[in-house]
């Protein structure tokens, strides 16, 4: 932005000394009160290179005591610039801005300069070797133009500045190409480290669980031949007890999955408000995404939760992912009186998938108003939970994925399914889930809606 600036600027101060326009448009510019824009002008474009020069090099990161002076000196200068050309606007013959640019405000620039050479020669990944370059080429032609156009009579003194932009642009251009580059390889960068800790985490899991099957067996050899019928009984115990810690840990395992899981999608909702710089929305979806965060790792923790607190992780959920979508998704949570969601176990996060599928399979591949609708009431007694949405349809939805020829394989249902069975194995419960496929009357699907029987 700043970059764009200068440019803009610098092209007011060039373009009434081109070729494009007639003599008689420039000789009234010259002889008109506006004339002292040519200094004012000079002052504007600097100033906004001198921004530019701090932001690319990041001073405000790592030297904010002198961003913060260079800052307040070039706004401060800009606004007298700016009094000074108001005043020669109105009171004719009156050089003082051109004064006030040759010998104050370019000295300071001089020095500021200096500094920036120096800085960008400390700032690593070779961001200050362009830094350095464009600062030279430009100061170096400029400074020629000026001294041309002050004691020499020479014809077309601006050729050496034009020269001086054109080189300068071409620096900066690759320059803030290579800075993009930089800021891409870090992001991959971490990603792939995000990636490696998921995975030695998860080799860490399957390890502890292969060697306490190892223990289980060996123990369980050992006591069938070194014991008689008593012995037996003793090991069927023992068995029992090891199996229950199995499918203990193998249902941490998959909360576990599912967590990063569920973090990754949110964090990709944040960054779009952090790359546009839109603070405001970007301080309100933080708020949402640590109480999300909280009420994950609180469940983490837990093999159950109720039924109201994972209604509230899906409306928060919910929330999240349609701020990231422009509040394009209607949602709605329903719930009958005669339900005490307050006494309803669930396993932790066991919505999210589906909810999760209803947005990226159904509803985003829908030219249509999206919705999602979330319903909890009495069916003869047995509690029920229907999620429907009315997206695409799941046989759309698998056609779409047959023609990609990335074809990425979602474990979300199939760890949804086994959590719940094991859920059901351990509390003796007998929950479960369906999918029904939407129509119209003609036979057009309209939707998908999963229906949970607790």
């Amino acid at each position: 932005m700043y970059y764009g600036f200068y440019k803009l600027f610098l092209l007011s101060y060039i373009l009434i000394k081109t070729p494009f326009f007639s003599e008689y448009i420039i000789e009234v510019f010259y002889y008109s009160p506006f004339i002292h824009y040519n200094w004012l002008s000079q002052n504007i474009y600097l100033t906004f290179l001198v921004f530019f020069y701090m932001q690319f090099l990041d001073m405000k990161i790592h030297y904010p005591k002198i961003y913060h002076v260079f800052s307040r000196f070039m706004l401060i200068s800009l606004s007298i610039a700016v009094v000074l050309f108001l005043i020669e606007t109105f009171v004719q013959n009156q050089p003082i801005l051109f004064f006030f640019f040759i010998y104050i405000f370019i000295p300071a620039l001089f020095i500021i300069t200096i500094f920036a050479i120096y800085f960008a020669y400390k700032t690593p990944k070779k961001l200050g070797f362009f830094i350095i370059t464009g600062i030279l080429i430009y100061n170096i032609f400029a400074y020629i133009a000026l001294y041309k156009t002050l004691f020499q009579d020479v014809a077309e003194p601006l050729v050496y500045f034009f020269i001086g932009i054109i080189l300068e642009s071409l620096v900066f251009m690759f320059g803030l190409s290579y800075k993009i580059k930089l800021i891409n390889d870090e992001k991959i960068h971490a990603q792939n480290i995000i990636i490696k800790e998921q995975n030695e985490n998860q080799q860490l899991r399957e390890q502890h669980r292969l060697e306490l099957e190892k223990k289980l067996n060996e123990q369980a050899e050992e006591l069938i031949k070194a014991q008689e019928k008593a012995e037996r009984e003793k090991l069927n115990l023992l068995k029992i007890g090891f199996e229950s810690e199995l499918k203990d840990i193998h249902l941490a395992s998959l909360q576990n999955q599912m967590n990063p899981h569920f973090i990754f999608n949110a964090l990709n909702s944040i960054k779009v408000f952090l790359i546009e710089n839109n603070k405001e929305k970007a301080v309100y979806y933080l708020n949402k995404f640590s109480k999300l965060i909280r009420k994950i790792l609180e469940s983490s923790r837990i093999e159950s939760h109720l039924l109201e607190e994972e209604l509230e992780i899906i409306s928060l959920y919910l929330s999240i992912e349609n701020i990231r979508f422009e509040e394009e998704i209607q949602y709605s949570i329903k719930k009958e009186p005669s339900v005490t969601i307050s006494k309803i176990k669930v396993p932790p996060l066991i919505l999210q998938p589906f909810v999760e599928n209803a947005i990226w399979h159904g509803l985003m591949l829908s030219p249509k108003e999206k919705k999602i609708v979330i319903r909890v009431y009495n069916d003869n007694g047995v509690i029920k939970l229907e999620l429907k949405d009315n997206g695409i349809g799941r046989e759309a939805s698998q056609q779409l994925k047959q023609k990609k020829s990335f074809k990425k394989e979602s474990f979300g249902l199939k760890l949804t399914g086994e959590r719940l069975s094991f859920f059901n194995q351990k509390n003796k419960l007998n929950y479960k889930f369906e999918f029904i496929d939407l129509k119209d009357k003609e036979g057009n699907p309209t939707g998908t809606k999963v229906l949970f029987s607790f």
